[in-house]
């Protein structure tokens, strides 16, 4: 990696961890050019402004993180659908302790900033998208196997887990309790292994 791509990489990361602590309007360029360890004027050459931080965040770092914590573990598994309750259980498990009362990163951007610029939920929607669309590729792996029942509406279930995951994280954030996680566990693994032969 060159060093202006390294640059622009330490850009994007200080930005998320600032505003995944303090919301997207919480934060300045001030603030991101000064964790990075760089000037104002470095910030702006590889940013014209805190939305396309903000748009990159998006595109480069949260789309990887997702596809990496949801997607490619699911590839080990000989069994999709056991796959993906594992990877759940795993996830909140794992999730450290000053996490659970901020929530999902991609959700807080998508909700703050969807009705100010229309470019984030154009961003944030096309991820998700994204996210279903890969997750409905194993089901439908899963559905040949036969290990889903044969009348699975594999869109829709993908949705569901979409949704679900992301309403883990959102219920996590507002009790501020880890507890939340365990029940909501139980109640994921059930729906779908009620969908399964």
């Amino acid at each position: 990696m060159g060093k202006q791509e390294e640059t622009r990489k330490q850009i994007i990361e200080s930005a998320f961890v600032l505003i995944y602590q303090n919301g997207f309007q919480g934060v300045g360029v001030r603030e991101i050019a000064q964790k990075a360890n760089l000037t104002i004027g470095a910030f702006f050459y590889h940013f014209p402004t805190k939305n396309h931080v903000g748009y990159a965040i998006i595109d480069e770092f949260l789309s990887k993180g997702i596809l990496d914590r949801w997607i490619v573990p699911l590839k080990t598994f000989e069994n999709p659908v056991e796959g993906i309750i594992q990877t759940f259980k795993k996830t909140f498990e794992e999730w450290p302790d000053e996490f659970v009362s901020r929530g999902c990163p991609l959700n807080n951007l998508g909700q703050e900033m969807s009705s100010i610029d229309p470019e984030f939920q154009k961003k944030a929607k096309d991820l998700l998208s994204h996210w279903i669309q890969n997750t409905k590729t194993y089901l439908d792996i899963a559905k040949k196997k036969k290990i889903l029942n044969a009348k699975t509406d594999t869109m829709k279930l993908a949705e569901f887990i979409v949704t679900f995951q992301e309403a883990t994280f959102a219920m996590g954030k507002v009790m501020n309790d880890r507890k939340v996680y365990d029940s909501l566990y139980l109640s994921f693994r059930d729906h779908l292994q009620s969908h399964c032969h």
